[in-house]
């Protein structure tokens, strides 16, 4: 795997003794893929620290497992996120009293900013593409945590946190907020009224965006900033390549931390 990540140490042993500790946690598994649901089921016996009662496939059979059968631990599709959040929203459903430790399953390469799941009601990340280990252990913390939600206990130390942290863009706070809005197909005409800024300012903040990310069209801008928002890395021409297909990498990210799942 490309993707490389960084192991705290002892983290481990606490996992060992948690688990002489503490009883399984319930788990549901929401996915639309077989396969992936398949795949995490060959894990299970490998992590104590949860035990399978449920999967769903679906936005509304996903509520419904939460509510009837309230599981410790959510393993959602980060593609299922959206559908699970509207259902709620639309039927009433209020998680304010219970809500399960989520740890999101995705392809993409970060959470991005379109999900309705991300940095504030998810616990972690963890790529599809991660070594079996990374996902194991993953499985261990969130079921090994005692607390009853996001936000309990020592969940700022939690080493599961820092992977559903966006990666750094090279863009200040103003651009990033018009970078973000371009992502959502929005013209300078309209962040200028959102932002309460001059057309010529969104222009000029534009200019420089895209001079830092590395593309030369709005129509570029457009597409790299749709992909920021749904969970891909920035893309940015390989050097000397004008032209040429342009290759994704993490902008803004040092080399060998495009994921830090620990062991």
């Amino acid at each position: 795997m490309s993707s490389k990540y960084r192991h705290p140490r002892g983290l481990n042993r606490v996992a060992d003794q948690d688990e002489r500790a503490c009883p399984p946690a319930t788990m549901v598994i929401a996915t639309r893929s077989r396969l992936v649901e398949a795949g995490l089921m060959t894990l299970l016996p490998e992590v104590p620290q949860v035990k399978h009662i449920a999967s769903a496939s679906d936005g509304p059979g996903t509520v419904d497992l939460l509510l009837r059968l309230r599981p410790d631990v959510l393993l959602l599709d980060h593609e299922l996120a959206s559908d699970v959040h509207d259902y709620a929203a639309a039927n009433g459903v209020d998680f304010t009293e219970y809500s399960p430790r989520v740890l999101l399953l995705s392809s993409r390469h970060h959470v991005g900013t379109q999900s309705a799941c991300g940095e504030h009601c998810a616990c972690g990340f963890v790529r599809e593409q991660s070594p079996l280990r990374h996902i194991r252990s993953a499985m261990r913390i969130i079921g090994g945590c005692g607390a009853s939600r996001l936000g309990d206990g020592y969940c700022s130390s939690c080493p599961l946190r820092q992977s559903v942290r966006l990666p750094k863009l090279p863009l200040s706070d103003r651009e990033y907020q018009i970078f973000d809005r371009i992502g959502c197909g929005h013209g300078s005409q309209q962040i200028s009224r959102e932002l309460k800024l001059s057309v010529k300012t969104v222009e000029t903040h534009r200019e420089s965006i895209k001079r830092k990310i590395g593309v030369s069209s709005a129509a570029a801008l457009r597409e790299t900033a749709m992909a920021w928002r749904r969970g891909d890395y920035l893309l940015k021409p390989a050097p000397g390549a004008k032209g040429r297909p342009r290759r994704a990498v993490g902008v803004g990210r040092p080399a060998g931390q495009t994921e830090r799942i620990p062991v």
